[in-house]
């Protein structure tokens, strides 16, 4: 339950969605760079979500069935509660840094460059 009031909290302190367009054209330049958020589910289209979308992913993450873990290569007797928790810190984190790619913060972009550019 603690868990999930600091997920609202954070949903919650999230900006409004970035106009499309912005939102597109930061996707295409990340699948430009191979960037790939490391996360621990496969999360389809993660690059173009905007906030509803992301609810509704942590909602799926959280009713997944322990079937749904093991197909997910997860072993079993793992604590699949905490391993969905982790997940979706990851996911969080994850869409922070993209709102900040969408508002072209030049920190946020020089997270992206370190990780993903040639020296």
């Amino acid at each position: 339950m603690k868990r999930k009031k600091q997920w609202e909290q954070a949903l919650e302190a999230f900006p409004a969605d970035a106009v499309a367009e912005k939102i597109e054209s930061t996707a295409r330049v990340l699948e430009g760079m191979n960037y790939e958020p490391v996360l621990l589910l496969k999360t389809p289209g993660f690059l173009r979500m905007g906030k509803r979308a992301l609810c509704d992913e942590i909602g799926r993450v959280v009713d997944l069935l322990p079937e749904q873990m093991l197909a997910a290569g997860f072993g079993l007797g793992a604590n699949y509660e905490e391993w969905k928790a982790r997940h979706i810190q990851l996911l969080l984190y994850h869409y922070g840094l993209l709102c900040r790619l969408r508002d072209d913060e030049p920190a946020a972009w020089d997270t992206i460059y370190e990780l993903y550019e040639d020296d």
